[in-house]
């Protein structure tokens, strides 16, 4: 599957705009009511389906996290990942679900109506979310967009910024890292920066429950990391 491309800020305000109108008042809170969001807001508008106890088998050998069904509208997420102790990653994955359902399921139903549309998309019934599509540094381009549009939900990008300073300051976390840490690959170093606790504040991970993962992929994609100019201003 070939799924057009989409620019970041396309999928940011895409995200934002959901938050928005799901939440209300409560869309700049640290924490986001992810299940408002899901069972609440898009169960009721959309009639949409959500089934986070799934029994979802390994495909290929690897982890099968969520399957977003175009029709009749339904979301599966792992039952494993609901019982883990690492909500955060729960969090990511149903958030990442709503992303293909909010970016990709418009895309595939328009190919119904217009064959010729994105011929490409002709046929896809359904999107997998594999393990590797969440931890790859070279994901499938739709993998890549459901994954940013995750982190724009959960992740507020003014109060990361506000809680990324008062751990690492304004410089992208360089001056509160060991001079080793600054030298690790930039997903290495962003999942350094994503779980380190500083003094009496708690990492940046859990105060937004969300995984490590999730945080570093925010913190790398975002323009947090040492030398990098963040990508919505300072």
């Amino acid at each position: 599957m070939n799924f057009p491309f989409m620019k970041n800020e396309e999928i940011d305000s895409a995200a934002n705009r959901l938050r928005f109108e799901a939440l209300g008042t409560r869309a700049r809170e640290v924490f986001i009511d992810l299940d408002a969001i899901v069972y609440d807001y898009l169960c009721e508008r959309d009639a949409l389906s959500v089934d986070d106890e799934a029994e979802l088998p390994d495909e290929d050998g690897d982890e099968v996290l969520g399957k977003t069904f175009i029709k009749p509208g339904r979301i599966l997420v792992n039952r494993r990942l609901k019982t883990s102790r690492d909500q955060g990653r729960y969090r990511f994955t149903l958030a990442h679900e709503i992303g293909h359902w909010i970016l990709h399921r418009p895309l595939i139903l328009a190919v119904i109506d217009q064959p010729s549309l994105f011929s490409e998309l002709a046929g896809v019934e359904s999107l997998t979310t594999l393990n590797r599509s969440v931890t790859s540094p070279r994901p499938p381009r739709h993998e890549i967009q459901a994954n940013r549009f995750a982190s724009g939900l959960l992740i507020d990008h003014d109060l990361l910024r506000d809680h990324f300073r008062a751990r690492f300051g304004a410089g992208g976390g360089a001056g509160s890292s060991s001079s080793s840490a600054t030298e690790l690959p930039p997903r290495a170093l962003a999942r350094h920066l994503a779980s380190q606790a500083i003094g009496p504040l708690p990492p940046l991970a859990g105060v937004f429950g969300v995984s490590v993962e999730a945080m570093a992929i925010a913190l790398e994609s975002r323009g947090f990391l040492p030398g990098e100019t963040p990508l919505f201003g300072s």
